[in-house]
């Protein structure tokens, strides 16, 4: 995002209007690729500087530390998997920020732009083997939500998702999907999408459950 270490949490949030208005693939048709990969590279990149515990993961031991951990650091994998432009359109719900880019206020913000409160997430939980969170896998699944459709009215639908399972994830994990949850009211912003790891348990022959053995073959 061009901003030093001491940014201020206004100061990444001004940091992602420019950037994100820059690089927006509607804005680049002749770069187009480019700028499909810097938009998504904007949107993680706030996605770890507005969270203090992935920022702080970050400024200590770099992108490769906050990505590829040393085991035994307790420290989670981060990947990001959330939609850039669900991210883009919730940042400027009130706005059409494409058409007023061209003339941006003179303190670098957009004008109507503001920030609303986002509804209330949803949470579900993915189970995997303990060879699945070891190796990495892609896991399917279906979503029931509710989301605004034409003139504002709520509908309710079944929102297929992926999720890319990287290897070395592990249980107790959450996996955040930025704008992909419940959106009821045009008042607010879209709720998040938040995807829990769990890992299968495996029942013995004396009827305890207990996790899958992690040792490889």
């Amino acid at each position: 995002l061009g901003i030093g270490r001491k940014a201020t949490p206004a100061e990444v949030r001004s940091a992602y209007r420019w950037a994100s208005l820059k690089w927006h693939p509607q804005k680049n048709p002749s770069a187009k690729t480019e700028a499909e990969q810097r938009f998504r590279d904007i949107a993680e990149a706030y996605d770890v500087l507005v969270d203090p515990k992935r920022r702080r993961t970050y400024d200590e031991l770099g992108e490769r530390g906050l990505k590829f951990p040393a085991p035994g650091s307790g420290i989670q994998p981060y990947q990001y998997v959330g939609d850039p432009f669900s991210l883009f359109s919730g940042f400027f719900a009130d706005s059409n920020p494409l058409a007023e880019a061209v003339t941006p206020a003179p303190d670098g913000m957009v004008p109507g732009a503001s920030e609303k409160k986002a509804e209330e997430p949803i949470e579900v939980e993915v189970v995997c083997s303990a060879a699945e969170l070891r190796k990495g896998m892609s896991r399917r699944f279906v979503v029931e939500r509710t989301r605004l459709g034409p003139g504002g009215v709520p509908y309710h639908e079944a929102k297929p998702v992926s999720l890319p399972i990287r290897p070395g994830w592990s249980a107790g994990m959450r996996v955040t999907f930025w704008g992909e949850g419940n959106h009821t009211q045009p008042t607010k912003l879209p709720g998040n999408l938040v995807v829990v790891i769990a890992e299968r348990q495996v029942p013995n022959n004396f009827g305890d459950d207990l996790q899958e053995p992690n040792s490889g073959a």
